[in-house]
């Protein structure tokens, strides 16, 4: 009997310690604080390029905090850094641009010989290629032959253009290049290509019906690649993006003027 009115008082006292002092903290909260830079797990249908693409990122700067190589092989589960390892690296544009061109030149030397000649051309992007100089060398094509439905608008959500279609009607490549992702693991871009161009520049083409290009392809400026539909949309539309160095841009200033 005295041993229950023990247990009794003493949870009594607990009970209003507890109340007067620091509330219990939950053990799913005792972990460190979230880092400066955040990191993302790997899920099914993910890539490299994808997760790139989600936080607006360049992925040549993400393979290199995550140490990895092309072709970039990511699989689930696995933890990607969306920022360098420690803040100190970052406190200078140098380290970004060292690590860039370390990644550019392993590219360069995983491609074919014609491939690597055929960029080396001039040596202007062996050495030191800027963005402002890759815009004037890169040639684009309109994706699609519909009028557009809405134009660029970061603010509204918008990083790329939509542009009208019918079902099943042609989407071609804007600009020749390799097809570094196909599928639908990107929430909102429905059935969804992606193609890199060069060391700087990657197109999106989503809401298609069917793709008829593979990750791993080549393709040429204007090829047929997929055809228009409405996945992960409302209605029937192509909607566009051009990334350069991992930022939307908005397509309207690089396509031709339409006559």
């Amino acid at each position: 009997m005295k041993l229950t009115k023990l247990i009794a008082a003493l949870s009594i006292t607990l009970l209003l310690n507890g109340c007067g002092g620091n509330p219990v903290i939950p053990v799913s909260d005792l972990t460190p604080k979230k880092s400066r830079y955040p990191a993302r797990i790997v899920k099914q249908g993910d890539s490299l390029y994808t997760i790139a693409w989600e936080f607006g990122l360049d992925y040549r700067e993400v393979a290199l905090w995550n140490r990895l190589s092309p072709p970039y092989h990511v699989a689930p589960g696995q933890k990607i850094r969306l920022g360098p390892a420690k803040a100190s690296e970052h406190s200078s544009g140098e380290w970004s641009r060292t690590v860039v061109k370390a990644l550019v030149n392993t590219e360069l030397r995983a491609q074919p010989l014609a491939e690597k000649d055929q960029k080396d051309s001039g040596n202007s992007i062996k050495q030191h290629s800027s963005s402002a100089s890759a815009s004037q060398r890169q040639v684009w094509s309109w994706p699609s032959a519909g009028r557009v439905l809405s134009e660029f608008s970061p603010t509204e959500g918008n990083n790329g253009i939509d542009i009208l279609g019918v079902e099943g009607s042609p989407v071609v490549a804007a600009a020749a290049g390799n097809v570094v992702y196909a599928g639908s693991g990107l929430r909102g871009y429905g059935l969804l290509l992606i193609l890199k161009h060069d060391e700087h520049f990657l197109s999106a083409y989503a809401h298609n019906s069917l793709l008829v290009v593979d990750e791993g392809d080549s393709v040429r400026a204007e090829q047929v690649i997929a055809h228009m539909g409405s996945t992960g949309a409302e209605t029937v539309r192509l909607h566009f993006e051009i990334r350069l160095d991992g930022k939307p841009v908005d397509p309207l200033m690089y396509l031709p003027v339409r006559q």
